[in-house]
Formats: C-alpha cells, sequence, structure tokens
C-alpha cells in the first residue's frame, strides 16, 4: 500500500477553464513535493475536466460529481484526501513555489496551531500582480513575522482576514469539528474558522506567497444582502456555542434562509454627457495600475475619462495614484496651508 502523503491540496472547481492550468501548474512546481491535488470537479460545463485530465501526475486526484456547492464539494474532498494536513486552493488562483514549505514547517513546529494561513495579494485578470493590495493588509502584522487570528477579528461589516486559499489545516481536527457546513451558502470557510478558534490556535503568516485573481465582474454588489445575512449569522452562532455549548445547526433547528438577492428594475440613472463620476471604477483602477497591467488601465482609466470628463474630479482619480500617497499628502498640507492664511 502506497504511503500517505502529508499534505492533500483540496480544489474545487466549477468552470475553471480560463485560469485552471496556471493553478495547477503553481501547485506541481511548489518546493515540497510530498502532497496530492484533490480536484472536485462540481459539475463544470465547460472543459475544465479535459484540462484536468491532461496531467499525467499521479499526485492530482480527480473527482467528478454533479454540482453541490463549495461546502458539500470541500466535505466530499475531505472523505478523499489522505493527507495530514489539508491546504485549501482556489481555481484560479496561484501560489509562490515555497508556500507549502512555509506553513508545513509552522505548523510542524507548533502542534498546538490547529491551522495556519499566510497575506495574499491581488491578482488581475490578467496575471499581473497588485503587490500593494494586500489582505490582511501589512499593519496588521505591526512588524511580527506572525499573528494569531482571533474571534475579534471577525467582524459583520467587513471581510474575513483569512483567505481562504491560503489555508492549511489538520485534517483530522477538522473532520472531528464536523468539516464546512452546507447552511452556509456563503461564508461557510469563516464558519469553520471560528468554530475552530473556540477550541484551537490559529496563525496568519506574515509572508505574501498566494495571489488572488480578482475579476473586474465581482458580484459582491449583487450578492451584498446574502452576505450580510451570513456575517451576522456567524456572529449571533459563535455567540451562541460560546454561551450555551451549540449553535442552531448543532441542535437541528431550522436556518433562516438570506433575503432575495437584490433585483434592479429601474432604469439606470441618466447623467449628462461627461458628468458622471466613476467612483465605482476607483479601487479596480489602483489596483490595476498598481500591478501595472496596460490593458486594464486603458479600460478602467478609459471608463472613468468617458463617462466623466466635464468633472474636475474625474481627474484627480486618474492621476492621484499615480503620482502616489507622497505627493498627494504634501498637497494636502500645503492647500491647509493657505486655507489659514
Amino acid at each position: 500500500m502506497d504511503k500517505n502523503p502529508m499534505v492533500s491540496i483540496l480544489m474545487p472547481v466549477y468552470n475553471g477553464r480560463d485560469y485552471l492550468r496556471p493553478a495547477i501548474d503553481s501547485l506541481l512546481n511548489q518546493t515540497f513535493t510530498n502532497f496530492e491535488i484533490v480536484l472536485v470537479n462540481d459539475g463544470s460545463t465547460d472543459d475544465s475536466q479535459e484540462i484536468i485530465d491532461s496531467y499525467n501526475d499521479p499526485r492530482i486526484v480527480p473527482i467528478i460529481q454533479k454540482n453541490q456547492g463549495v461546502a458539500r464539494s470541500l466535505n466530499n474532498g475531505l472523505k478523499v484526501a489522505r493527507g495530514k494536513y489539508i491546504r485549501r486552493h482556489d481555481a484560479d488562483d496561484i501560489s509562490t513555489p515555497d508556500s507549502i514549505q512555509k506553513q508545513i514547517d509552522f505548523l510542524e513546529a507548533h502542534p498546538d496551531y490547529v491551522m495556519v494561513c499566510n497575506q495574499q495579494a491581488f491578482m488581475t485578470s490578467n496575471g499581473k500582480i497588485a503587490r500593494n493590495y494586500r489582505l490582511p493588509q501589512s499593519r496588521f502584522f505591526e512588524g511580527k513575522s506572525v499573528r494569531d487570528l482571533t474571534l475579534d477579528d471577525f467582524k459583520p461589516d467587513r471581510a474575513s482576514l483569512v483567505v481562504h486559499g491560503t489555508a492549511c489545516y489538520r485534517r483530522q481536527e477538522v473532520i472531528d469539528m464536523g468539516c464546512y457546513r452546507p447552511e452556509y451558502i456563503v461564508s461557510e470557510d469563516n464558519d469553520l474558522w471560528m468554530r475552530l478558534l473556540e477550541k484551537y490556535k490559529i496563525a496568519i503568516l506574515n509572508e505574501c506567497t498566494y495571489f488572488m485573481r480578482i475579476h473586474g465582474g465581482s458580484a459582491t454588489n449583487r450578492h451584498a444582502n446574502k452576505i450580510q445575512h451570513f456575517r451576522n449569522m456567524l456572529q449571533e452562532f459563535s455567540k451562541q456555542r460560546r454561551e450555551t455549548g451549540t449553535d442552531p445547526i448543532m441542535r437541528g433547528e431550522p436556518v433562516s434562509p438570506p433575503p432575495a438577492e437584490k433585483v434592479f428594475t429601474e432604469e439606470p440613472k441618466k447623467y449628462p454627457k461627461g458628468k458622471h463620476l466613476r467612483e465605482d471604477l476607483q479601487y479596480m483602477y489602483g489596483l490595476v495600475l498598481n500591478a501595472k497591467d496596460c490593458k486594464l488601465i486603458r479600460r478602467y482609466g478609459g471608463e472613468m475619462l468617458r463617462d466623466g470628463w466635464k468633472m474636475p474630479k474625474t481627474y484627480r482619480l486618474l492621476l492621484f495614484p499615480v503620482l502616489g500617497k507622497g505627493f498627494v499628502n504634501a498637497g494636502v498640507k500645503i492647500k491647509g496651508v493657505f486655507k489659514r492664511k
């Protein structure tokens, strides 16, 4: 019988054709080699399976299933995984070659920690890395090489500091905890992290070893009500577990469904020609500028100019990320001096 791998990399895939190959390649190029990649094809309708089948590597373990969603796909992968550790990875992201080695070194040296994750930087759809756009932001670490995650780091009004794709955890402890809970349509990862934190320790390494691909067509706005519903549920259920030892899911009680998604039925607001300030593109424009993705700089910058060329603030939105914070802060100070005179 073959010796079990030390690490099982768990990657659910749903219609991942565009970015799946770079994600798999970044894992096969790891300096740490004692792993398997459990690829759960969750009912893809594109050629994701053909891409998976094109690899002739015994470390790749494919699972093909009907579409079941993220939480059930992860649990199905956990049933097959043989590693002592599970490393999550998303099908459109990339890890640096030393990513897994750093995490295993930490967990082997710190048996009192159930999980370790890393800082990550955002990456454009074209694979350009915005190294100044990170999560957690560098100031979170306060100059330390590692910081513990706490329950206080989970807030209903903001995203988690833990990027799911960077998480590396002890398999048996997560199985004993009940794995992922499908009741969470979103935030299934944060639900698991909070349950783990009520019993174990989790660390975040001040090492940027993961690049998350961010798409301009994010559905966050459309799913805002659903996301907020489950973030609130995380907080309430964690409070109940700490006070009573159980939560509604553990007690077999029905969980309230999320509110209906936003439906935009109104006509788009019409603006006078050249007077639509595109503040909605400000973040993505700054990100692609930092990543030096010329194609997307032209796209987002062009849209901002096309819609708001008569608005002076449009030019500030375009120029401030180019000039840098130092220049902008100096300008603000100078402006303040003149205002006081």
